[in-house]
């Protein structure tokens, strides 16, 4: 039995292919709402088992595009978020901001520190395959963790001081902060 492999680099493909494996990328349940938002990189717009919108960005070609993009997206579906309610009733009427699921063919510059920064950003990156005419997908979640890309994890900030334990403000520095 001989088997044919070779990679796929289709768009159109890898599109289909993210739709099929949705479950995989926003948990089980999820719902396709558009396959291809009119929105610059035509982002994949779905509810996840929470009713929580998802938008699902990738580019083929560069993971740089992919995350700016649906970070465009992202902020276009939030602003939009009332009126696009009216419209799927998927959502139940959330107010809660979008997640964000990039896919990419390897991890764009910073993805540790955007991860760590984003709660609400996902990182996947992906590899698609045509096996005797029959195509699929390899995802890989890319962790947020900084130790995996041997970076320092980063230093928590401190508390600020409780307001009982703040020096008075001078006289000067009370006429500063009236002005403002």
């Amino acid at each position: 039995m001989n088997l044919r492999i070779q990679a796929c680099n289709s768009n159109k493909e890898l599109r289909r292919l993210l739709i099929e494996v949705a479950d995989q990328l926003t948990g089980s349940d999820s719902q396709v709402l558009e396959p291809r938002l009119p929105w610059d990189g035509n982002p994949i717009f779905l509810a996840d088992a929470h009713q929580r919108p998802v938008l699902i960005s990738f580019d083929p070609e560069c993971a740089q595009t992919a995350l700016i993009k649906g970070l465009q997206a992202a902020e276009q579906l939030a602003t939009a978020l009332p009126w696009v309610n009216q419209v799927y009733a998927a959502l139940g009427k959330q107010q809660r901001p979008p997640k964000l699921v990039v896919v990419c063919r390897v991890p764009p510059p910073g993805a540790a520190a955007i991860l760590a920064a984003c709660p609400n950003l996902s990182l996947f990156c992906y590899k698609v395959f045509n096996i005797d005419g029959d195509a699929g997908v390899w995802l890989e979640p890319v962790q947020a963790a900084p130790e995996a890309f041997g970076e320092p994890a980063p230093a928590q900030p401190a508390d600020p001081l409780p307001a009982e334990n703040l020096p008075p403000l001078s006289e000067a520095e009370k006429a500063y902060f009236q002005q403002l």
